[in-house]
Protein backbone atom coordinates (compact mmCIF):
# COMPACT_ATOMS: atom_id res chain seq x y z
CA UNK A 1 0.00 0.00 0.00
CA UNK A 2 2.04 2.93 -1.31
CA UNK A 3 1.79 6.58 -0.32
CA UNK A 4 0.75 8.49 -3.44
CA UNK A 5 0.14 12.04 -2.21
CA UNK A 6 0.50 14.34 0.77
CA UNK A 7 -1.84 17.31 1.13
CA UNK A 8 -0.93 20.10 3.55
CA UNK A 9 -3.65 22.40 4.90
CA UNK A 10 -2.90 25.59 6.84
CA UNK A 11 -5.99 26.67 8.76
CA UNK A 12 -6.46 30.10 10.39
CA UNK A 13 -7.55 28.98 13.85
CA UNK A 14 -7.83 31.53 16.62
CA UNK A 15 -4.49 32.15 18.43
CA UNK A 16 -2.46 29.97 16.04
CA UNK A 17 -2.53 28.43 12.57
CA UNK A 18 -3.18 24.71 12.42
CA UNK A 19 -1.05 22.61 10.07
CA UNK A 20 -2.96 19.46 9.10
CA UNK A 21 -1.81 16.90 6.55
CA UNK A 22 -3.69 14.27 4.59
CA UNK A 23 -1.58 11.29 3.52
CA UNK A 24 -3.25 9.43 0.63
CA UNK A 25 -2.53 5.83 -0.33
CA UNK A 26 -3.04 3.91 -3.55
CA UNK A 27 -5.80 1.86 -1.88
CA UNK A 28 -7.78 4.97 -1.01
CA UNK A 29 -7.05 4.90 2.73
CA UNK A 30 -6.36 8.41 4.02
CA UNK A 31 -4.38 9.19 7.15
CA UNK A 32 -4.57 12.50 8.98
CA UNK A 33 -1.72 14.12 10.88
CA UNK A 34 -1.01 17.46 12.52
CA UNK A 35 2.21 19.42 12.93
CA UNK A 36 0.93 22.70 14.34
CA UNK A 37 3.73 24.74 15.91
CA UNK A 38 3.02 28.20 17.30
CA UNK A 39 4.40 31.00 15.10
CA UNK A 40 6.46 28.57 13.00
CA UNK A 41 3.93 27.61 10.33
CA UNK A 42 6.07 28.32 7.27
CA UNK A 43 9.02 26.46 8.77
CA UNK A 44 6.95 23.38 9.59
CA UNK A 45 5.30 23.37 6.16
CA UNK A 46 8.75 23.42 4.57
CA UNK A 47 9.90 20.53 6.75
CA UNK A 48 6.75 18.55 5.90
CA UNK A 49 7.46 19.04 2.18
CA UNK A 50 11.00 17.73 2.70
CA UNK A 51 9.65 14.68 4.52
CA UNK A 52 7.10 14.12 1.73
CA UNK A 53 9.98 13.97 -0.77
CA UNK A 54 11.23 10.94 1.16
CA UNK A 55 7.95 9.12 1.82
CA UNK A 56 5.83 9.56 -1.32
CA UNK A 57 6.11 6.38 -3.38
CA UNK A 58 7.02 4.23 -0.38
CA UNK A 59 4.83 1.75 1.49
CA UNK A 60 2.65 3.17 4.24
CA UNK A 61 3.48 0.12 6.37
CA UNK A 62 6.45 0.22 8.77
CA UNK A 63 5.92 3.16 11.11
CA UNK A 64 9.05 2.66 13.21
CA UNK A 65 11.20 2.34 10.07
CA UNK A 66 9.72 5.48 8.55
CA UNK A 67 10.15 7.39 11.83
CA UNK A 68 13.84 6.55 11.97
CA UNK A 69 14.30 7.29 8.26
CA UNK A 70 12.81 10.76 8.62
CA UNK A 71 14.65 11.48 11.87
CA UNK A 72 18.04 10.35 10.57
CA UNK A 73 17.76 11.75 7.05
CA UNK A 74 18.89 15.19 8.21
CA UNK A 75 22.33 15.88 9.65
CA UNK A 76 20.86 18.47 12.05
CA UNK A 77 18.42 16.25 13.91
CA UNK A 78 15.59 17.11 16.26
CA UNK A 79 14.27 20.47 17.30
CA UNK A 80 10.67 21.69 17.33
CA UNK A 81 10.29 22.27 13.58
CA UNK A 82 11.58 18.91 12.37
CA UNK A 83 9.90 16.97 15.16
CA UNK A 84 6.54 18.65 14.51
CA UNK A 85 6.78 17.74 10.83
CA UNK A 86 7.76 14.20 11.76
CA UNK A 87 4.82 14.08 14.20
CA UNK A 88 2.36 14.93 11.42
CA UNK A 89 3.53 11.97 9.33
CA UNK A 90 3.72 9.63 12.31
CA UNK A 91 0.10 10.35 13.28
CA UNK A 92 -1.02 9.89 9.68
CA UNK A 93 0.78 6.53 9.40
CA UNK A 94 -0.79 5.29 12.65
CA UNK A 95 -4.17 6.46 11.32
CA UNK A 96 -3.62 4.49 8.11
CA UNK A 97 -2.44 1.40 10.03
CA UNK A 98 -5.53 1.47 12.23
CA UNK A 99 -7.88 1.92 9.29
CA UNK A 100 -6.18 -0.89 7.36
CA UNK A 101 -6.53 -3.21 10.37
CA UNK A 102 -10.04 -2.04 11.25
CA UNK A 103 -8.87 -1.10 14.77
CA UNK A 104 -8.51 2.11 16.76
CA UNK A 105 -4.91 3.17 17.38
CA UNK A 106 -5.18 2.56 21.13
CA UNK A 107 -5.82 -1.12 20.36
CA UNK A 108 -2.66 -1.24 18.25
CA UNK A 109 -0.81 0.23 21.24
CA UNK A 110 -2.08 -2.53 23.54
CA UNK A 111 -5.06 -0.69 25.00
CA UNK A 112 -7.46 0.34 26.11
CA UNK A 113 -5.93 0.88 29.54
CA UNK A 114 -8.92 3.12 30.34
CA UNK A 115 -12.35 3.59 28.77
CA UNK A 116 -12.42 7.38 29.16
CA UNK A 117 -9.75 10.05 29.34
CA UNK A 118 -10.21 12.68 32.03
CA UNK A 119 -9.19 16.22 31.13
CA UNK A 120 -8.31 19.53 32.66
CA UNK A 121 -9.97 22.43 30.90
CA UNK A 122 -8.00 25.32 29.39
CA UNK A 123 -9.31 28.57 27.85
CA UNK A 124 -12.39 28.61 30.11
CA UNK A 125 -11.23 32.01 31.45
CA UNK A 126 -11.13 33.91 28.14
CA UNK A 127 -11.53 37.69 28.44
CA UNK A 128 -11.69 37.72 32.25
CA UNK A 129 -10.76 41.26 33.26
CA UNK A 130 -10.60 40.86 37.04
CA UNK A 131 -10.13 38.15 39.68
CA UNK A 132 -13.86 38.41 40.37
CA UNK A 133 -14.75 37.67 36.73
CA UNK A 134 -12.23 34.84 36.70
CA UNK A 135 -13.86 33.26 39.74
CA UNK A 136 -17.30 33.52 38.12
CA UNK A 137 -16.01 31.88 34.94
CA UNK A 138 -14.46 29.08 36.98
CA UNK A 139 -17.83 28.40 38.61
CA UNK A 140 -19.48 28.38 35.17
CA UNK A 141 -16.92 25.90 33.80
CA UNK A 142 -17.53 23.58 36.75
CA UNK A 143 -21.28 23.88 36.19
CA UNK A 144 -20.68 22.68 32.60
CA UNK A 145 -18.96 19.55 33.93
CA UNK A 146 -15.29 20.43 34.40
CA UNK A 147 -13.56 18.90 37.41
CA UNK A 148 -10.05 20.27 36.70
CA UNK A 149 -9.08 23.76 35.50
CA UNK A 150 -5.89 25.52 34.44
CA UNK A 151 -5.14 29.18 33.78
CA UNK A 152 -2.33 31.76 33.62
CA UNK A 153 -2.18 34.02 36.70
CA UNK A 154 0.69 36.06 35.16
CA UNK A 155 -1.09 36.69 31.85
CA UNK A 156 -0.89 40.45 32.46
CA UNK A 157 2.90 40.21 31.92
CA UNK A 158 4.05 40.06 28.24
CA UNK A 159 4.80 36.52 27.08
CA UNK A 160 8.29 37.50 25.91
CA UNK A 161 9.30 39.09 29.22
CA UNK A 162 11.25 37.11 31.81
CA UNK A 163 10.69 38.37 35.34
CA UNK A 164 13.68 38.37 37.67
CA UNK A 165 11.80 40.31 40.33
CA UNK A 166 8.02 40.01 40.59
CA UNK A 167 6.79 43.11 42.39
CA UNK A 168 4.84 42.57 45.59
CA UNK A 169 1.60 43.99 44.06
CA UNK A 170 1.95 41.64 41.04
CA UNK A 171 2.71 38.65 43.27
CA UNK A 172 -0.27 39.45 45.49
CA UNK A 173 -2.52 39.84 42.45
CA UNK A 174 -1.51 36.44 41.06
CA UNK A 175 -1.87 34.68 44.42
CA UNK A 176 -5.20 36.42 45.02
CA UNK A 177 -6.48 34.93 41.75
CA UNK A 178 -5.54 31.46 42.94
CA UNK A 179 -7.25 32.07 46.27
CA UNK A 180 -10.43 33.41 44.68
CA UNK A 181 -10.74 30.58 42.15
CA UNK A 182 -10.20 28.01 44.91
CA UNK A 183 -12.87 29.66 47.05
CA UNK A 184 -15.25 29.80 44.05
CA UNK A 185 -15.02 26.13 43.05
CA UNK A 186 -14.46 24.53 46.42
CA UNK A 187 -11.90 21.97 47.61
CA UNK A 188 -12.73 19.08 45.25
CA UNK A 189 -12.02 20.70 41.86
CA UNK A 190 -8.42 20.23 40.78
CA UNK A 191 -6.64 23.47 39.90
CA UNK A 192 -3.38 24.10 38.05
CA UNK A 193 -1.62 27.28 37.02
CA UNK A 194 0.78 27.90 34.15
CA UNK A 195 3.55 30.48 34.57
CA UNK A 196 4.65 30.09 30.92
CA UNK A 197 8.40 30.31 31.67
CA UNK A 198 8.12 33.87 33.00
CA UNK A 199 10.11 33.62 36.25
CA UNK A 200 13.63 33.04 37.50
CA UNK A 201 14.56 30.51 40.19
CA UNK A 202 14.02 32.64 43.30
CA UNK A 203 10.84 34.32 42.11
CA UNK A 204 9.38 30.96 41.08
CA UNK A 205 10.08 29.52 44.53
CA UNK A 206 8.45 32.56 46.16
CA UNK A 207 5.33 32.07 44.03
CA UNK A 208 5.16 28.34 44.75
CA UNK A 209 5.45 28.92 48.48
CA UNK A 210 2.71 31.56 48.34
CA UNK A 211 0.20 29.23 46.63
CA UNK A 212 0.92 26.14 48.74
CA UNK A 213 -2.23 26.62 50.89
CA UNK A 214 -4.52 26.27 47.85
CA UNK A 215 -3.73 22.63 47.01
CA UNK A 216 -2.82 23.03 43.33
CA UNK A 217 -2.32 19.94 41.18
CA UNK A 218 0.74 21.64 39.73
CA UNK A 219 2.57 24.85 38.91
CA UNK A 220 3.48 24.59 35.24
CA UNK A 221 6.63 25.91 33.57
CA UNK A 222 7.86 28.25 36.31
CA UNK A 223 11.03 28.61 34.22
CA UNK A 224 12.05 27.75 30.68
CA UNK A 225 13.38 24.33 29.65
CA UNK A 226 16.97 25.47 29.17
CA UNK A 227 18.26 24.57 32.65
CA UNK A 228 17.16 21.29 34.22
CA UNK A 229 19.23 21.90 37.35
CA UNK A 230 17.29 25.06 38.16
CA UNK A 231 13.99 23.26 37.56
CA UNK A 232 15.18 20.55 39.93
CA UNK A 233 15.97 23.16 42.61
CA UNK A 234 12.50 24.70 42.31
CA UNK A 235 10.84 21.29 42.54
CA UNK A 236 12.78 20.38 45.67
CA UNK A 237 12.14 23.77 47.32
CA UNK A 238 8.34 23.56 47.40
CA UNK A 239 5.51 21.22 48.39
CA UNK A 240 3.66 22.16 45.20
CA UNK A 241 4.11 19.68 42.35
CA UNK A 242 5.76 21.18 39.27
CA UNK A 243 5.11 20.30 35.63
CA UNK A 244 6.99 20.99 32.42
CA UNK A 245 7.91 19.57 29.02
CA UNK A 246 5.66 21.09 26.35
CA UNK A 247 8.66 22.80 24.72
CA UNK A 248 10.78 19.65 24.55
CA UNK A 249 10.99 17.69 21.31
CA UNK A 250 12.21 14.13 21.89
CA UNK A 251 13.12 11.40 24.38
CA UNK A 252 16.66 12.78 24.37
CA UNK A 253 15.36 16.18 25.50
CA UNK A 254 13.32 14.55 28.28
CA UNK A 255 16.04 12.17 29.46
CA UNK A 256 17.83 14.46 31.93
CA UNK A 257 14.58 15.97 33.21
CA UNK A 258 13.24 12.50 33.99
CA UNK A 259 16.47 11.02 35.36
CA UNK A 260 16.92 13.93 37.77
CA UNK A 261 13.21 13.78 38.69
CA UNK A 262 13.24 17.51 38.19
CA UNK A 263 9.45 17.84 38.04
CA UNK A 264 6.32 16.12 39.26
CA UNK A 265 4.65 15.71 35.87
CA UNK A 266 6.01 15.76 32.34
CA UNK A 267 3.93 17.33 29.57
CA UNK A 268 5.00 16.08 26.13
CA UNK A 269 2.92 17.21 23.15
CA UNK A 270 2.21 14.46 20.63
CA UNK A 271 2.43 17.03 17.82
CA UNK A 272 5.83 18.34 18.95
CA UNK A 273 7.74 15.21 19.99
CA UNK A 274 7.62 13.29 16.75
CA UNK A 275 4.14 11.82 17.14
CA UNK A 276 2.70 8.74 18.80
CA UNK A 277 5.81 6.62 18.26
CA UNK A 278 8.06 8.94 20.26
CA UNK A 279 5.40 9.95 22.78
CA UNK A 280 4.96 6.42 24.09
CA UNK A 281 8.74 6.02 24.51
CA UNK A 282 8.90 9.22 26.55
CA UNK A 283 5.96 8.05 28.68
CA UNK A 284 7.69 4.70 29.28
CA UNK A 285 10.85 6.48 30.44
CA UNK A 286 8.77 8.53 32.89
CA UNK A 287 6.98 5.40 34.15
CA UNK A 288 10.32 3.88 35.15
CA UNK A 289 10.83 6.87 37.49
CA UNK A 290 7.20 6.89 38.71
CA UNK A 291 6.50 10.23 37.03
CA UNK A 292 3.04 10.96 35.68
CA UNK A 293 2.32 12.27 32.18
CA UNK A 294 -0.16 15.06 31.52
CA UNK A 295 -0.11 15.61 27.74
CA UNK A 296 0.11 19.15 26.40
CA UNK A 297 -2.81 19.39 23.97
CA UNK A 298 -3.90 22.90 22.90
CA UNK A 299 -3.81 22.39 19.14
CA UNK A 300 -6.19 21.23 16.40
CA UNK A 301 -8.57 18.28 16.13
CA UNK A 302 -6.08 15.76 14.71
CA UNK A 303 -3.52 16.33 17.46
CA UNK A 304 -6.36 16.10 19.95
CA UNK A 305 -7.52 12.76 18.49
CA UNK A 306 -3.95 11.40 18.66
CA UNK A 307 -3.63 12.60 22.27
CA UNK A 308 -6.84 10.79 23.22
CA UNK A 309 -5.56 7.57 21.63
CA UNK A 310 -2.23 7.55 23.49
CA UNK A 311 -3.93 8.67 26.72
CA UNK A 312 -6.32 5.72 26.43
CA UNK A 313 -3.49 3.22 26.04
CA UNK A 314 -0.69 4.31 28.39
CA UNK A 315 -0.81 3.58 32.14
CA UNK A 316 0.84 6.68 33.61
CA UNK A 317 -1.34 9.30 31.91
CA UNK A 318 -3.03 11.53 34.49
CA UNK A 319 -4.95 14.46 32.99
CA UNK A 320 -5.16 15.46 29.32
CA UNK A 321 -5.30 19.14 28.42
CA UNK A 322 -8.48 20.04 26.52
CA UNK A 323 -10.49 22.87 25.03
CA UNK A 324 -14.24 22.63 24.77
CA UNK A 325 -15.52 21.27 21.45
CA UNK A 326 -16.37 24.68 19.97
CA UNK A 327 -13.09 26.40 20.95
CA UNK A 328 -12.05 27.79 18.56
CA UNK A 329 -15.12 27.69 16.28
CA UNK A 330 -13.20 26.36 13.26
CA UNK A 331 -12.77 23.06 15.13
CA UNK A 332 -16.41 22.14 14.54
CA UNK A 333 -16.40 23.52 10.99
CA UNK A 334 -13.84 20.98 9.76
CA UNK A 335 -14.64 17.97 11.95
CA UNK A 336 -17.27 15.44 10.87
CA UNK A 337 -16.54 12.91 13.59
CA UNK A 338 -14.02 12.78 16.40
CA UNK A 339 -13.54 12.59 20.15
CA UNK A 340 -16.19 14.63 21.94
CA UNK A 341 -15.79 16.09 25.40
CA UNK A 342 -18.61 14.99 27.72
CA UNK A 343 -18.42 16.48 31.20
CA UNK A 344 -14.83 16.08 32.31
CA UNK A 345 -13.76 13.28 29.94
CA UNK A 346 -13.37 12.02 26.40
CA UNK A 347 -14.95 8.67 25.71
CA UNK A 348 -12.35 6.57 23.94
CA UNK A 349 -13.41 6.16 20.27
CA UNK A 350 -13.91 2.72 18.77
CA UNK A 351 -13.61 3.94 15.16
CA UNK A 352 -10.56 2.65 13.23
CA UNK A 353 -7.38 4.73 13.21
CA UNK A 354 -7.28 7.97 15.15
CA UNK A 355 -11.05 8.01 15.37
CA UNK A 356 -11.45 11.28 13.50
CA UNK A 357 -13.02 12.20 10.17
CA UNK A 358 -12.52 15.62 8.58
CA UNK A 359 -14.58 17.48 5.99
CA UNK A 360 -12.30 17.67 2.93
CA UNK A 361 -14.34 20.40 1.28
CA UNK A 362 -14.20 22.50 4.45
CA UNK A 363 -10.44 21.93 4.67
CA UNK A 364 -10.02 23.19 1.12
CA UNK A 365 -12.39 26.12 1.61
CA UNK A 366 -11.03 27.34 4.94
CA UNK A 367 -7.31 26.75 4.32
CA UNK A 368 -5.17 29.83 3.84
CA UNK A 369 -2.82 27.54 1.92
CA UNK A 370 -3.17 24.04 0.48
CA UNK A 371 -0.12 22.22 -0.83
CA UNK A 372 0.13 18.86 -2.53
CA UNK A 373 3.06 16.57 -3.13
CA UNK A 374 3.14 13.64 -5.54
CA UNK A 375 6.31 12.33 -7.08
CA UNK A 376 7.31 14.95 -9.61
CA UNK A 377 4.84 17.58 -8.37
CA UNK A 378 5.19 19.93 -5.44
CA UNK A 379 3.61 23.30 -4.84
CA UNK A 380 0.49 25.33 -4.19
CA UNK A 381 -2.75 24.12 -5.70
Amino acid sequence: MKIVDVRIHVLPAEWKEWVIIRVETEKGIIGYGEGTLDYRTASVVGAIQECAEILVGKSAIGIERHWNTLYRSFISRGGPVEMSALAAFDMALWDIAGKAAGLPVHRLLGGPFRDSVRVYLNQWYRNAKSPEELAEMAQAAVARGATALKWYPLRFIPMTEQVHLLSQPDLKRAVREVEMVRDAVGPDVELAVDLACRLDRTTAIQFCHAVEPYNLVWVEEPIGPENTDVMHEITRATRVRTATGERLSSRWDFRTLIEKQACGYIQPDVAHVGGITEFRKIAAMAEAYMIGVSPHNPLGPVANAASVQVSAALPNITLLEAYEDDVPPIRKQITIEGPSLVGDSYTVPDAPGLGISLDHSALERLSVGTLGHRKGRSGMS
